[in-house]
Parts: structure tokens; sequence; C-alpha cells
């Protein structure tokens, strides 16, 4: 359950002056190494900017890395200490990232740090503990992006990650009730593995098309609010769960089209396939 790669350099935050090496150096040496393949050498220095230099703007970054290269390490415990400090730190979520085009725009540190140490718990086995700081990364510490198709991908690993945890945990029918919002294809993302673990998660329950032929013949629309303000969504219920079917703007919005569209996708498909 690897999450997100290493925080990169976004520019060069300093200047070597007299020969004296700066943060910035350290950092674009340890990433050098990182890239390499040595994990020892990259973690000291990232280690160095962490212990000598807390109030340098690269800190929470080099931190974020320290605790990336403990977990790539095994070393599960540590990535969880530097994670918490970063959790704790009350660093800029807003700082640009840097990158390409498609790359994310913020850092996300609390986000990604309390990502992380679910990651951490996950291969300590250690799921309950798992579940409660990936439900603190998708509810306190929520994922900041200004692109769709992030936010889309976003949704659907979330989605994965609660499902794995759950199944971890013995709790398939909430794995289910975690899936079932993907659904649909938004058209911004790959949910083809929504769909795979659903088909054996649902495999041997009784009537699942017939309800689900049911819910979709009682379609409904439904205002939503957000903090871009409110928008409206046709929906289903089955097996417990509101399913929104996402809106397409190349498509014809009307019920009847929602529900032939519905019955036209490869989530139902592989339900009437059961």
């Amino acid at each position: 359950m690897k999450t997100r790669l290493l925080l990169l350099l976004l520019m060069s935050f300093g200047v070597v002056a007299f020969g004296q090496k700066m943060p910035s150096d350290y950092f674009q040496e340890a990433t050098r190494y990182f890239n390499e393949g040595d994990m020892d050498k990259a973690l000291e220095g990232y280690l160095y900017i962490v212990e000598n230099h807390p109030r340098n703007e690269l800190y929470p970054r080099a931190l974020h890395n320290v605790g990336y290269v403990y977990f790539l390490q095994r070393k599960y415990q540590e990535s969880v200490d530097a994670y918490t400090k970063l959790l704790n730190g009350g660093h800029n979520e807003l700082e640009p990232l840097g990158g390409g085009i498609m790359a994310d725009p913020y850092t996300n540190f609390r986000h990604r740090a309390a990502t992380q140490i679910s990651d951490c718990y996950y291969e300590l086995g250690q799921y309950d503990s798992a579940l409660h700081y990936l439900a603190l990364s998708d509810t306190v510490y929520k994922y900041i992006s200004t692109c769709g198709n992030a936010y889309a991908e976003y949704y659907i690993r979330t989605a994965l990650r609660y499902a794995d945890i759950y199944q971890k945990l013995g709790q398939p029918d909430k794995a289910i009730g975690k899936l079932l919002p993907q659904v649909f294809d938004s058209g911004l993302a790959d949910n083809s593995k929504i769909i795979a673990k659903l088909k054996k998660l649902l495999k041997g329950k009784p009537k699942l098309l017939k309800q689900l032929d049911k819910a979709i013949d009682g379609v409904y629309l439904k205002t939503f609010t957000s903090d871009y303000g409110d928008y409206e969504r046709y929906c289903i219920q089955w097996l417990g769960v509101e399913i929104r079917y996402p809106y397409k703007p190349w498509e014809e919005n009307t019920k009847e089209t929602v529900m032939k569209k519905m019955r036209e996708s490869e989530f139902y498909k592989m339900v009437a396939g059961l």
C-alpha cells in the first residue's frame, strides 16, 4: 500500500557562499543519492537538514523524505515518528509542490503524513491504526488539488485503500460500502480496479441484479453542497449505499439517459455476470 513518491525540490532555496554548503545543497545531494538507490546516504542528507535546520523552509520536505526513506527501508516505527512530527508541525499545505503540469500542485504535508502513517501501520499488521490514520487523511487532513482528474484518482485510490483495510479486519460489507460510490466511470480516472475488487466481494450474494435494476428504476435527482456551491446529481440506493452518477458535460444529462448509461456500464455488466 505505497502512496506517493518522494517530494522533490521545488527550486533553489539557497546560494552557496564562500564554499559553505547550504541546506539546499544537502537536499539536492540527498535526492541524487535517493535516485541512485543509495538510501543510507539519502537519509543522512535529509536528516542533516531535519536535525540542524528546523527553521529552514526545506525542513518539512526533508522531514517527509526522512519518513519516506525509512518506509522504503521497512523501518516502520521510525517512519511513523518522522511523519508524526510532520503531521503536528502545522506546515503550509498549500505550498507549491513543483513539477510538471500533471503533478500535484500542493505539498499536502499533513495529508501525506497521515496517509503514510496509515501505510506503516498496515505493513505492521496494525489494521485498526491503519484505518484510523486513513480516515484522518480523508476527513481532517483532506487532499487538496486544483485538478478534477487528480481528485477522481484520489477518490478511487482511497476507496481501494479503505476496502483493503476493511477486508483485513474481516469486514467485507464495509469494504463493499466504500467501493460502491466509485462504480460509475467518471471519464476522469480508471475505476477498473474498483469493479474487479467488487466482483470478488459480491460473488455469491443473491438477487443482486434484480436489486440493482430496482435501484436504477428508482433513480432520483438530489442537490449537494460543496465549497464551490450547490450541484445536482442523479443517484441510486443499492445495498444500503447512495451512489451518485457522475456528471459528464459531453453527455445528455436526463433521467432516461442516466438510467440507460447505468445499464450500459461495466459495473452493471459485472453484476449481471455474477
